[in-house]
């Protein structure tokens, strides 16, 4: 008789150490009948002299369906977490030759000219953008920016401040925002690039890996053009 108690007291212990997560539980290697097993084992082994309580045994059962219900919903999870990472996935190759704007501010000048974007994070009251020969460090433009918080696509003609056409070449863009008391509002700058595959991040997500180097994560698109 002590060995059925103890055998009884062990599925108990057991049943509840899962059923409430104790370091012990495994419940990405369980599965319900993995429960009802323990059950059933439970009640062959107890002692008809002493059995289990009523309201303990009600409890064990509102364990067994709660847990039911968290395995079946780990697993529901994981199938939404895999079709949502296999989209992303698919919609990032659809990138792949086009030019896209994103973060960064390395411009390409190759004739025309030149369609580049900021973000603000607040109201300005002045932009200053600035295009800079890559080559030389000189200040080739100098133009004003939009001021309202959020996005903004710019074009620049290609032109210097004095008229000429500027030439083909790197490019760097600077983009100084402040308020009305002068102070700094934070800024964005972003440049076009062309897609040249797409990288798999190693948590089921995608990014895009441009020609000039960037990785822009598929959120922080702006635009697309074919």
């Amino acid at each position: 008789m002590t060995e059925t108690n103890a055998t009884s007291g062990a599925a108990n212990g057991a049943i509840t150490s899962i059923a409430t997560g104790g370091k012990n539980s495994g419940l990405n290697e369980v599965n319900f009948d993995t429960f009802l097993k323990l059950l059933v084992s439970q009640l062959k082994n107890q002692d008809p002299l002493n059995p289990l309580d009523g309201t303990q045994f009600t409890g064990q059962i509102a364990q067994f369906s709660s847990l039911e219900q968290q395995i079946n919903g780990n697993n529901y999870l994981k199938e939404i977490v895999s079709q949502r990472d296999y989209g992303q996935q698919n919609l990032a190759t659809g990138y792949i030759g086009k030019d896209i704007l994103g973060p960064g501010n390395a411009l390409v000048k190759d004739g025309g000219g030149v369609s580049f974007g900021y973000n603000l994070d607040g109201v300005a009251r002045g932009v200053d953008i600035e295009i800079i020969d890559s080559r030389t460090g000189e200040t080739m433009r100098t133009m004003q920016g939009e001021t309202e918080a959020g996005r903004h696509v710019f074009n620049w003609d290609g032109k210097t401040d004095r008229g000429q056409n500027a030439p083909n070449g790197q490019y760097t863009l600077r983009v100084s925002a402040f308020n009305g008391e002068g102070k700094v509002v934070a800024s964005q700058p972003y440049a076009f690039g062309r897609v040249d595959s797409v990288l798999n991040d190693g948590k089921g997500g995608a990014s895009l890996l441009l020609e000039d180097g960037r990785n822009v994560e598929l959120n922080k698109v702006v635009m697309v053009r074919g």
